[in-house]
């Protein structure tokens, strides 16, 4: 395993919709999502090994981060400041995976 590697984000971007493109061809254009919440663990711990996790009490909403992200659709996205979003994208990547790839 590479330490610290740099990620080359063209490539990350072709990798996703790659797959995205076979979760298509394999599940069709649409997914149920048929859970709703998730544990979320908090950014200052998430990736500090050091630090142990004792309680988790921040929950998030796959239904809720599809709606965020579904009302930019309409917008000018570049404005609206998308980083963060992402961070709406990772948890419906992951559930994709996880439902899909079972």
């Amino acid at each position: 395993m590479i330490k610290n590697p740099v990620l080359n984000i063209g490539e990350l971007r072709r990798i996703i919709n790659e797959l995205l493109e076979h979760v298509e061809d394999v599940n069709g254009p649409n997914l149920r999502l048929e859970q709703d919440y998730y544990w979320c663990i908090d950014r200052e711990v998430i990736y500090d090994f050091t630090t142990p996790v004792s309680q988790v009490t921040l929950v998030g909403s796959l239904g809720d981060s599809w709606e965020f992200l579904s009302n930019m659709r309409d917008s000018n996205i570049k404005e609206q400041g998308p980083s963060l979003m992402l961070t709406h994208v990772a948890p419906l990547l992951r559930y994709i995976g996880e439902e899909v790839g079972r």
